[in-house]
């Protein structure tokens, strides 16, 4: 099982490669479509079967090249890494599956090798335990998202959303690379296990690494708020996401929109986990202890901020991928809440909001395609649902899910995790959350509203012949919400797994790091 850990990011670049191979063929096309399917579905199955060997055999390493740690490049995946692998692998699979239907361009073949390359960055950025490696794996999922958000570079919003994106996401990028070199300069290492041990235990000893370099202090606080300061950007907070995301979503291909929030967003929400349980954690030495509060304080103020504004702008939007954008930020803003409130429940709610916006989100652009396709991009365009019962109802489902207020959906469990989290905190924050629902759900039911009461010419397009795939898949994904959501609510064995990853990823770090530096 170790080597398909190695194995699975390259099986996404092989699958790249072969991709672009496609384009020698006169029937390219098609030949990519067959590629990207069947590697996709592997890519699936395989981050499944590692989610199922983690689950019952703890945190596993691989050592690519044989090396290991510090000197070589580990993968350390743990049920936390593990599980947001498998959602990124999953969202892979939609993503080609609804591109089959939805995309038409004889370029094909390069669309989905830079998909493909883009799913290898959020692989490697979920399963590394190198922070230069860490790098490396976001310069990748970045550029190919770039290229992506540019495919329909006939379109001038397009190119421009693409270079605000990557203008913006190079400093970004850039100024990480800054704080890894400041860590390497204090740490001596670049391993997060070595780096881990070290904030708890200054004077610990790793072989090659030795101890620590340098005043451990004052870098680590200069390099850990630099890489929140970049983190917050990829996770689209307030006010650096506003820059950036609205304009990416509303201009890229709607199934690359689709599988951002799952492929490329939720990494950020990952690194705040990963940083604030694993590297920097609550039995860190004092001088980093106290700075690890008071960073967690100011998460929690801008991640209140955030959802309130992103939820005030997405009540008023006329644009439905634009709607779609800021609800992505406000979901992803109370998953932020979650984590800054240091707590098990917290994280459960944190992870709950990232699968839960990754299927209600999906949803909201497969059946938003149908509209694209049929009239246009506005609201008033999802009139056009009405001709489909199950894509409307998927709609509904998918509102209903975000909204989190139906208990037999994934987003309702999410909310309550979130509010009962904050109870432990403070009287204010389950306030906050429900205030933030209440704008948020002006919002939603505007949205269905429209939906169901507007009429909209429809125009010829040959993608309407046959809506099956997309008003499928968004079945599937609304049977899944629901699945999911039941399953929290009556199956205890499914309860204890997500609150035992909350509080197994504060708790459980010793693991991760005798397994990446001694096993």
């Amino acid at each position: 099982m170790q080597e398909l850990i190695g194995f699975l990011p390259i099986l996404l670049v092989t699958s790249a490669v072969v991709l672009l191979l496609c384009s020698l063929s006169p029937r390219g096309v098609r030949y990519a479509s067959l590629v990207a399917v069947l590697s996709s579905a592997a890519a699936f199955a395989m981050s499944l079967a590692i989610l199922h060997h983690v689950v019952h055999n703890g945190v596993t390493t691989y050592f690519f090249g044989g090396f290991r740690p510090p000197l070589g490049i580990p993968y350390t995946v743990d049920v936390l890494s593990a599980l947001l692998g498998l959602l990124s692998m999953a969202m892979l699979l939609l993503t080609v599956l609804y591109s089959t239907w939805f995309i038409t361009s004889k370029w094909a073949y390069l669309y989905y090798s830079l998909l493909f390359l883009m799913a290898t960055g959020s692989v490697g950025c979920f399963y590394t335990g190198d922070i230069f490696n860490f790098f490396v794996s976001l310069e990748l999922l970045a550029i190919a998202s770039y290229a992506l958000t540019a495919f329909y570079r006939g379109n001038p919003r397009a190119v421009t959303a693409a270079l605000r994106y990557a203008i913006s996401g190079t400093i970004a990028t850039s100024l990480y690379l800054f704080s890894v070199i400041l860590v390497y300069s204090a740490f001596g290492t670049l391993n997060i296990a070595d780096i881990a041990l070290k904030v708890r235990n200054p004077e610990a000893q790793v072989p090659f690494s030795q101890g620590i370099a340098g005043d451990i202090v004052l870098t680590s606080k200069v390099a850990f708020s630099i890489m929140t300061w970049v983190f917050l950007f990829k996770t689209a907070i307030l006010p650096l996401g506003f820059a950036w995301q609205p304009q990416v979503y509303a201009e890229a291909p709607v199934p690359i929109a689709a599988g951002f929030t799952a492929i490329t967003d939720a990494v950020g929400l990952y690194w705040f986990l990963r940083f604030f349980n694993t590297v920097l954690g609550r039995d860190a030495i004092p001088a980093l202890s106290s700075f690890r509060e008071a960073l967690l304080s100011f998460i929690q103020v801008v991640a209140i901020l955030s959802a309130l504004v992103a939820a005030l702008f997405m009540s008023m939007q006329r644009d439905a991928k634009k709607f779609i954008a800021y609800s992505t930020i406000s979901q992803f803003s109370l998953a932020l809440l979650g984590i800054s409130l240091d707590s098990s429940y917290g994280t459960a709610s944190a992870l709950l909001y990232i699968v839960s916006n990754a299927i209600g989100d999906a949803i909201l652009f497969y059946v938003t395609g149908i509209a694209v396709a049929g009239c246009g991009r506005s609201i008033k365009c999802l009139a056009v649902l009405k001709a489909s019962r199950c894509a409307l109802a998927s709609l509904l489902i998918a509102v209903l899910n975000l909204f989190g207020i139906i208990p037999l959906l994934l987003g309702f469990w999410a909310k309550m995790l979130l509010v009962l989290a904050g109870l432990g905190k403070s009287l204010a924050l389950p306030v906050v959350t429900l205030v933030v629902s209440g704008i948020a759900a002006i919002g939603y039911f505007r949205l269905l509203y429209t939906a169901i009461t507007s009429h909209t010419e429809v125009k010829s397009d040959p993608r309407l012949r046959s809506t099956a795939t997309p008003t499928l898949l968004a079945l599937v994904l609304a049977v899944t919400a629901i699945v999911l959501g039941l399953c929290f609510a009556l199956c205890t064995q499914f309860q204890n797994f997500i609150l035992g990853i909350g509080a197994e990823i504060a708790s459980n770090y010793g693991e991760y790091i005798v397994k990446t530096l001694w096993s």
